[in-house]
């Protein structure tokens, strides 16, 4: 069965390095060099007024030659004003803000699912004074591929900064693709580090990579899980995007 590389990459709304907003070629440039069979891709904004209304996965997943693609959204409309919750998350219609996938492969089955989050509001200390902050729904995104050889699972996903929150929503994207076949990868944002997703998902090969922050990253908290197969070949990208490095890996399946 014919390997497959896979890449994960927090875009931050594909805000340079500076913090600046990206044209759709700067955006499309910024992953030249990479190379890519499915691309888990999260932080994305879709017709988003901050980011020039740019459909973003489109613009990457055409500079990473990935014709079958779809977006999962988390929140729905302008996000510079208001966070609401994304009704419906597949393939929302207006302004959204979430997680996509992008592949080389056909598809044979798409799927979108809400995560468990904390609904109440939060105390948090900001600025030297107390707050309520409202916990940031999160979804995650899944395909069948028609890969060469047979049918490949991949999910995507970024989850909460809250790590008890965080764990129990990887065991649920774990499970969840676990259901759709013995040859599965599961890539994204876990903002969790490589020891507490070893220990959530001990079923699952984790390769390394530090990926956080992207200038001189001393920690992992961007990953690809790999089940019935062996990642080789890990790779962490600067890119002339975000605050993380993506993290690419080529997986071989037994």
């Amino acid at each position: 069965m014919s390997p497959v590389r896979v890449l994960t990459a927090n875009i931050q709304s594909g805000r340079s390095a500076s913090g600046k907003t990206t044209s759709e070629p700067e955006l499309a440039a910024a992953f030249t060099g990479v190379r890519a069979d499915v691309a888990a891709l999260q932080e994305v904004d879709r017709l988003q007024p901050r980011s020039r209304r740019i459909d973003q996965v489109s613009v990457i997943a055409d500079a990473l030659d990935l014709p079958h693609h779809r977006f999962a959204a988390a929140l729905a409309g302008d996000v510079r004003w208001r966070r609401s919750l994304a009704r419906p998350i597949g393939q929302h219609p207006g302004p959204a803000y979430g997680v996509a996938l992008a592949s080389r492969y056909p598809v044979i089955a798409w799927f979108a699912t809400r995560l468990p989050r904390v609904i109440s509001r939060l105390p948090v200390w900001s600025n030297g004074r107390p707050r309520l902050w409202v916990h940031e729904p999160r979804v995650a995104i899944a395909a069948v591929l028609d890969a060469p050889g047979g049918p490949v699972a991949v999910a995507n996903t970024h989850l909460s900064l809250l790590p008890p929150v965080s764990r129990q929503q990887l065991r649920t994207v774990l499970t969840n693709t676990e259901d759709l076949g013995p040859r599965a990868i599961v890539a994204g944002d876990f903002n969790l580090p490589a020891t507490t997703v070893r220990e959530v998902a001990s079923d699952w090969q984790m390769p390394r990579a530090a990926t956080y922050p992207a200038d001189h990253p001393v920690r992992q908290i961007d990953h690809i899980l790999v089940r019935g197969g062996q990642a080789r070949d890990v790779q962490s990208h600067r890119l002339p995007i975000s605050d993380h490095r993506a993290m690419s890996a080529e997986v071989h399946w037994t």
